[in-house]
């Protein structure tokens, strides 16, 4: 089962970590959360949560360094070498359609995705190596790459489209959209038997909500626990900050846009995955461009799905 709720084009190769501003890295003193007050902390148990992955921590380290080139990012992933055949494999799917066949980690970065995409991706798929989601038999681990990455690359390049004041940066739309729904792999680690029971819930009664099943039967959802983990593993502020908000009716100024945007790809790519033909609009976006992308994405979808599975 998905759990529910709201999902281009080719990207600039650039040495910067994909956040709407400097401050925004601005990385903790010390070691996770400690915040003895929060409610979470007395749900999540943190020495139950795993460590953040060796190299999804490089990767995290590399984005301080505005030197970092390809050659450095290539060979930290080639030293992953399950992540370097899941990046080779996601540069030669048919939903990135390279000219050629590409055969090494810098191949495709040059040749097909670009510095941040593949940086980004690695590090997604890197800092889900160590959350275990076999024992939940209704999660769906190739819908949530399927969500996970249509609504990072939709997302982006409504991003890059905006002609708001103040657009989302499309590089940091597109990592947020690719770690959105983190916060659902952290509660099948956690309580496998309650979210399967969520998920049959919601099955049963699709217009039930994920959320409220989830914070019945655990005292908290996947919003919440995707942005404490991604606070725990200090991970850029903006990743937990959109998180957090993500499912709440107001929006704080400083994420507004990013939210929005991701929303709406979301929404729309959770209608795609229903068999539904939705209308794609997002505020400050041409209505032109989201009806090209709409419509290039669902030719691109089938595409979509066989990645997905094949990292599952």
């Amino acid at each position: 089962m998905l759990l529910r709720g709201a999902a281009g084009g080719h990207f600039k190769k650039s040495s910067e970590w994909p956040l709407q501003s400097a401050t925004e890295f601005q990385m903790p003193p010390c070691g996770p959360v400690q915040n003895e007050t929060s409610p979470l902390q007395k749900i999540i148990q943190v020495e139950s949560i795993p460590p953040l992955p060796a190299t999804a921590a490089t990767l995290l380290a590399m984005a301080m360094d505005p030197e970092v080139d390809i050659d450095a990012l290539s060979r930290t992933i080639e030293s992953d070498p399950p992540l370097s055949a899941r990046i080779l494999g996601t540069a030669n799917s048919a939903f990135y359609a390279p000219r050629k066949p590409v055969l090494t980690v810098k191949g495709a970065i040059v040749s097909v995705l670009g510095l941040n995409v593949v940086r980004n991706i690695a590090f997604g798929m890197a800092l889900t190596g160590g959350l275990n989601t076999s024992a939940c038999r209704h999660f769906d681990m190739q819908a949530y790459w399927i969500m996970a990455l249509g609504t990072a690359d939709l997302a982006s390049g409504l991003a890059r489209a905006s002609s708001i004041p103040r657009p989302p940066d499309p590089d940091a739309t597109y990592l947020v959209g690719l770690l959105h729904n983190l916060g659902e792999l952290l509660l099948v680690h956690l309580w496998p038997r309650e979210l399967d029971e969520a998920l049959k819930r919601l099955q049963d009664d699709p217009g039930s909500s994920l959320v409220d099943h989830e914070r019945s039967l655990i005292g908290v959802d996947h919003w919440a626990a995707g942005a404490f983990l991604a606070r725990h593993w200090q991970l850029p502020p903006v990743v937990g900050d959109c998180i957090e908000h993500f499912g709440s009716p107001g929006l704080p100024e400083h994420c507004a846009s990013m939210v929005q945007v991701l929303r709406a790809a979301r929404l729309w790519l959770s209608g795609v995955m229903a068999g539904r033909a939705d209308l794609l609009r997002v505020a400050g976006v041409d209505d032109t461009y989201c009806e090209y992308r709409s419509s290039a994405f669902v030719d691109r979808y089938n595409s979509l799905t066989q990645l997905a599975r094949s990292l599952v």
